[in-house]
């Protein structure tokens, strides 16, 4: 199943719209926390490689949950 579920377009076009909204509301988040200044989080590359990577795992785990619970009702009908 977890094969079938990666190899489709859906699939990842899904993982890059979750990770883009993830990180554009932990970038609120944390301008809203610097009071302010939304770029500071970004001036470090660890941090911006941090929150590409955060947002991507986020983004995969929460669209293959997504696409499991679908694939699996469907099995069951």
């Amino acid at each position: 199943m977890f094969l079938r579920i990666v190899s489709q377009v859906k699939f990842w076009r899904s993982v890059m719209v979750l990770s883009l909204g993830f990180a554009v509301v932990v970038v609120l988040i944390k301008g809203s926390l610097t009071q302010g200044d939304f770029m500071s989080f970004l001036k470090s590359w660890k941090n911006l490689t941090g929150l590409i990577l955060g947002a991507l795992i986020y983004g995969f785990f929460a669209a293959y949950g997504r696409f499991y619970k679908y694939y699996k009702s469907q099995r069951r009908s």
